[in-house]
């Protein structure tokens, strides 16, 4: 589900970047997206209009399919910017909102809220801007970042790609 026009905000481009990153092994189709979206490459150090960035991203799900936007979400761990301190999968689960809020800024962002469950699972509740499939790539990647695999489960309660406010997942690892 595409966001509305109406979302205002911004978006780092910076963490939009990890979209080239994780689709490096297919430059044509990169190229196709950006030119789709009207540019020919994405500046780090812009912030751009978050309903046009966000739009990338479901373009990405749309024309290469979900397992390439999880890829997308995995790589964007490596290279957005994110809190100082992170030493395990806790802190860099626990930090995900603070993350999320350093490469989106505007009103009506939403939220990353973490629940730490025990020392191997976690709940995160994600109201946020994008698609779920990049959620999950985030997920796998802040596990991942510190050699734990994440076995997620999304919540029964709605999905923000069919228009539920928010996406419920249980991590563990």
């Amino acid at each position: 589900m595409m966001p509305s026009a109406e979302l205002g905000g911004k978006y780092n481009g910076s963490a939009l970047n990890s979209f080239l990153l994780g689709l490096g092994h297919s430059q044509p189709l990169v190229q196709k997206i950006l030119r789709d979206h009207g540019v020919d490459h994405i500046e780090p150090e812009h912030w751009y209009d978050a309903h046009w960035a966000i739009g990338i991203y479901y373009a990405i799900e749309a024309q290469i399919g979900r397992g390439a936007l999880i890829a997308v979400g995995r790589r964007m761990i490596e290279t957005a910017p994110f809190p100082p301190g992170l030493d395990s999968v806790r802190t860099v689960l626990q930090s995900l909102d603070a993350a999320y809020k350093m490469n989106a800024r505007g009103p009506d962002t939403g939220d990353i809220l973490c629940e730490i469950e025990d020392d191997y699972s976690a709940v995160l509740e994600w109201n946020t801007w994008g698609p779920c499939a990049l959620n999950l790539g985030i997920i796998e990647g802040a596990c991942s970042r510190f050699g734990a695999e994440a076995l997620i489960e999304h919540g029964a309660t709605g999905c923000m790609d069919r228009g539920h406010p928010s996406c419920l997942y249980r991590v563990s690892w």
